[in-house]
């Protein structure tokens, strides 16, 4: 499943980040890692953007962003 398939108030843990996306340094450098757990907080009125609570922070991603990394519940 990926990140953006969570629905709200779930949490579930980094398993993949995509390697070949330019954002991989990005999405590090929030916090995105494998093994972090992360929980999906709200969601956009068109579906993005999607905001996340991940280490103590609220992030909000796009929704083409958050299809690149994959998490298990």
């Amino acid at each position: 499943m990926t990140l953006s398939q969570m629905k709200v108030n779930e949490s579930g843990y980094i398993i993949s980040i995509d390697n070949g996306s330019n954002f991989e340094r990005r999405f590090s450098d929030m916090g995105f890692i494998t093994g972090q757990k992360i929980s999906c907080t709200n969601i956009g009125l068109f579906g993005s953007p999607i905001a996340y609570q991940i280490r103590g922070s609220k992030v909000a991603l796009r929704k083409r962003d958050a299809d690149r990394i994959g998490v298990v519940l």
